[in-house]
């Protein structure tokens, strides 16, 4: 149980925040829990207003790889921020960071920046349909790709699935053109691509599906998604939000061995700090 600041703290939120938090998983909703109010963290360890110590499995949702407060990250801030925090033009720092990820990453030879992994997803949507001109994407039941609206769908029903709107606000318009294949089940996607192939532009995947378990997809599934994109034209998209740097150095993808067209990559690389990136 937490404690009583952790308590007060929540009540409170939840007369300035929408459900007292700012992300819906952290509210604990499918437990009678309350959510613990986290104080200051270092390394593995985080601690609460309580002063109750917690190890932390999260890390943040991924970014956090080499823990929380790490002298070399926290001197790399405050570095760069005694520089300035923002500039609105080019800077060096882009620059090195885009070369950093194309030497670790053997799929990248281009990187463009974003704000969040959202942000990316939805750029790497966008460019998989303006270079293909095509209008539909596949993506796969329990994962998740952010609060894009077109992929915040579930499978209707058939084997042949439209996606239909799975949180309010997200529009039949928007959701339409999201095809919901079942994970790690290849007559899945070979039916999709038999029925649709033609205006497929993409088809997006994590790798290890997180939000359902930490799931991994089979090495024999992922190839046989390279292998159906490139014969229909259509793009593969890698979410490695999650697994970006944490799986391998050169992400899950070098694990399994199959090269994506897009990539897309969230916090970890900014050391947890607000930033994404999608890649050619």
């Amino acid at each position: 149980m937490v404690g009583s600041n952790s308590v007060k703290l929540f009540e409170e939120s939840k007369k300035f925040i929408p459900g007292g938090v700012n992300s819906p998983v952290r509210a604990f909703r499918g437990t009678t829990v309350t959510p613990p109010f986290i104080k200051e963290g270092k390394g593995s360890h985080i601690i609460d207003e309580d002063e109750k110590e917690y190890i932390d499995y999260i890390g943040s949702w991924g970014p956090l790889i080499l823990g929380h407060g790490n002298e070399q990250v926290i001197n790399s801030i405050t570095e760069a921020a005694r520089k300035g925090t923002t500039y609105g033009a080019p800077t060096l720092k882009e620059l090195e960071m885009a070369k950093l990820i194309c030497e670790a990453v053997s799929s990248v030879d281009m990187v463009r920046m974003v704000n969040s992994g959202t942000e990316a997803v939805m750029s790497a949507l966008r460019l998989a349909r303006g270079f293909t001109g095509r209008n539909k994407i596949v993506k796969f039941s329990g994962n998740y790709h952010g609060h894009t609206d077109s992929l915040l769908v579930k499978a209707g029903s058939g084997a042949l699935t439209h996606g239909v709107p799975d949180s309010p606000g997200v529009t039949a318009d928007v959701s339409k053109n999201t095809l919901t294949a079942r994970y790690n089940d290849t007559q899945s996607i070979k039916d999709i691509f038999s029925e649709y192939g033609k205006d497929i532009a993409a088809v997006i995947i994590e790798p290890i599906a997180g939000n359902m378990g930490v799931v991994a997809a089979r090495k024999d599934f992922m190839e046989y998604l390279r292998s159906i994109t490139k014969e229909y034209g259509a793009l593969l998209i890698i979410d490695e939000v999650m697994t970006g740097f944490r799986v391998a150095y050169g992400g899950a993808q070098s694990v399994y061995g199959i090269e994506p067209d897009i990539t897309c990559f969230g916090k970890i690389i900014g050391g947890g700090l607000p930033v994404g990136a999608y890649e050619k």
